[in-house]
């Protein structure tokens, strides 16, 4: 080889400095966005599941809610026929007070006891 030959051995195990650079800068930028939606996940899942659970106990509540109605609308309209209905009242003031009409008889059976026939 002659003095003024530049001679420039191949190493085939490394990279030229042209293709390490962007490449090393894609692996930094992708563990960067990783690392964000990490951080990210970790931060709202809790509440995520927090409003998960608050709308099942709002479905819970309004079920009961309406379960609730329902039954302020039965006693009010009991109510109601207590105030107006002269045999509705009579009915239920024989039935849960024990009352009779004068000259009535009312007999109450009893259900049947719990022997066995033989």
């Amino acid at each position: 080889m002659t003095e003024g030959q530049n001679i420039r051995t191949s190493h085939p195990h490394r990279r030229s400095g042209a293709t390490f650079l962007p490449t090393a800068m894609r692996v930094v930028t992708g563990l960067i966005v990783f690392c964000t939606l990490l951080t990210a996940g970790f931060t709202f899942y809790p509440e995520w599941v927090r409003l998960s659970d608050m709308k099942s106990d709002l479905a819970n509540e309004k079920s009961r809610l309406l379960t609730l109605q329902k039954k302020a609308k039965a006693k009010e309209n009991e109510v109601h026929l207590l105030q107006t209905d002269r045999e509705y009242l009579e009915m239920i003031a024989r039935d849960k007070l024990d009352m009779m009409k004068s000259g009535e008889t009312i007999f109450r059976l009893s259900p049947p006891s719990g022997r066995s026939r033989s």
